[in-house]
């Protein structure tokens, strides 16, 4: 079997979220598994920086790498428009199917349109990206009708990570029978023993953690707001995670409350020290709007750190499933400081354990990609 996948980012590219973390750990687990993997992606590495290779092999898969017209419009925009790709359009019937990771870009919606016309299969994982939400609503509707419906209108199957995000496509206007659910698989090192995270930041108390991307839709500032809330504890908040516009306003809002000195922004952590800043928090606290999945909470349980999430989406549906974290109203900071109040990390222990266990078993990337290796199977027994 010949699989092509295609994502604007891909490894190492941490700085533009969950995607290209998720294809890259499903590529591998597919290359596993004896399916031959190939990926197309673009330049983009994050906001000051290209990829220098074009091309390279990583955990079994062959990666083509294509130069975005502009690195700032690709990290700014999500403007991903790769030159030379025409090329591209032969080699596609080198492949049974495409796996198309996310929506709205020049990458996926050029290769999908060329595939569509010369009959390859293709299969779409949005992770959150399908439903027109958060920034620039009005030019992502004018790319769906230009460009965005038709390639919809053409995918064979969809996978939904949660059943959250079933129904959102659902609403879309997609028929259910289109749709496989599939959660994705949660990969962290552990934390370096060696390493103290509060030392390097020089933190003497406890704090709360937040992980992710800095965008509106992440809830961060109800996180800064909890800390009003937290009696008797001179909890402190820290905020990882590269800025997509949203940092100075988080700054304001800290100085506002007189919380600045019990806010500590690092950036994006790469490992080791993402692993350290779990394992080190009281809790992981990720809040955000209508998160389909989110792996940052379940990454928290592995490194042995209870998390906190919104229970309106999808994130909320899988934490329950784990019996690891504690679920909140979104926009609600009282009812994280609550949460964050009752906090023993040492009664935790055994629930933490026990979610652990049913993260490795359910959400692992060999359980995740004999899944996803059903679907193509199920794909091309239809074509046959």
């Amino acid at each position: 079997m010949r699989v092509l996948h295609i994502a604007p980012y891909f490894y190492p590219a941490w700085a533009y979220g969950g995607i290209p973390r998720l294809s890259y750990h499903l590529a591998a687990g597919l290359a596993k598994l004896g399916i031959q993997v190939d990926v197309i992606t673009t330049d983009a590495f994050d906001r000051k920086s290209r990829r220098e290779e074009l091309n390279f092999s990583v955990a079994g898969i062959s990666v083509r790498v294509y130069r975005n017209l502009s690195n700032r419009l690709a990290y700014d925009w999500q403007f991903f428009f790769p030159l030379g790709l025409a090329g591209e359009k032969a080699r596609l019937r080198d492949y049974d199917l495409v796996h198309i990771h996310g929506h709205r870009n020049f990458l996926n919606t050029r290769l999908s349109l060329w595939a569509n016309k010369i009959g390859i299969p293709a299969l779409m994982q949005p992770n959150g990206t399908l439903v027109n939400i958060e920034r620039r609503k009005a030019l992502k509707s004018i790319f769906d009708l230009l460009f965005g419906n038709r390639q919809v209108n053409n995918t064979r199957l969809f996978i939904a990570v949660s059943e959250a995000e079933k129904k959102q496509f659902v609403g879309m206007g997609i028929s259910p029978e289109r749709i496989r659910v599939v959660a994705n698989g949660v990969f962290v090192d552990r934390p370096d023993p060696d390493l103290h995270f509060k030392d390097k930041y020089g933190i003497k108390g406890d704090y709360i953690l937040y992980l992710g991307k800095l965008t509106p839709r992440k809830g961060i500032e109800y996180v800064i707001q909890a800390l009003q809330f937290i009696p008797g504890r001179k909890v402190i908040a820290v905020i990882a995670g590269n800025d997509m516009g949203m940092e100075r306003n988080l700054k304001t809002l800290a100085a506002k409350l007189g919380l600045s000195e019990r806010v500590i922004f690092t950036g994006l952590l790469a490992s080791p020290w993402k692993e350290v800043a779990y394992r080190d928090a009281l809790v992981t606290v990720y809040p955000g709007e209508l998160e389909i999945f989110g792996l940052v909470q379940f990454e928290s349980i592995l490194c042995g750190t209870p998390a906190i999430v919104a229970d309106d989406c999808g994130a909320g549906e899988w934490i329950r499933k784990s019996g690891g974290g504690y679920l909140v109203p979104y926009a609600d900071p009282k009812a994280i400081a609550r949460v964050v109040s009752g906090i023993d990390r040492e009664k935790e222990k055994d629930k933490i354990k026990s979610a652990g266990e049913w993260i490795r078993k359910n959400l692992s990337w060999e359980t995740v990609s004999g899944r996803v290796k059903k679907i193509y199977e199920e794909i091309l027994g239809e074509q046959g």
